[in-house]
């Protein structure tokens, strides 16, 4: 029997390279997390249900890689705490906005 997933990841990067996604999944195998990033073109994604998702070393690990160019987002929805931290790549910066999942859709638009 499985368990329903505590955290599930979305995440987008534009433009990015194959540089970045080996960075991303050097961290993802070290927590033992498989398949979640994938590089379609210059678009990376990533998309992860399940226990744990290791957020902050994700976005880290992308932030060298960030340009004036990029775009792009990293929502990690945690069910149990009932809660959306929504990391925005914009600007070869990174922002972080919280928000409960009652919240979320106010709380966590890009202004």
């Amino acid at each position: 029997m499985s368990r329903a997933p505590l955290i599930k990841v979305y995440a987008s990067l534009y433009p990015a390279d194959t540089a970045a996604l080996d960075a991303v999944n050097a961290v993802l195998d070290s927590w033992y997390v498989e398949g979640a990033a994938e590089l379609a073109g210059d678009l990376l994604r990533i998309s992860h249900e399940g226990e744990y998702f290791p957020a902050e070393d994700v976005v880290n690990v992308l932030t060298p890689f960030l340009r004036q160019e990029s775009r792009g987002r990293l929502d990690e929805i945690d069910l149990e705490a009932w809660t959306l931290r929504r990391w925005f790549f914009d600007y070869g910066r990174v922002m972080l906005r919280k928000a409960s999942l009652d919240q979320a859709l106010e709380s966590c638009a890009h202004r």
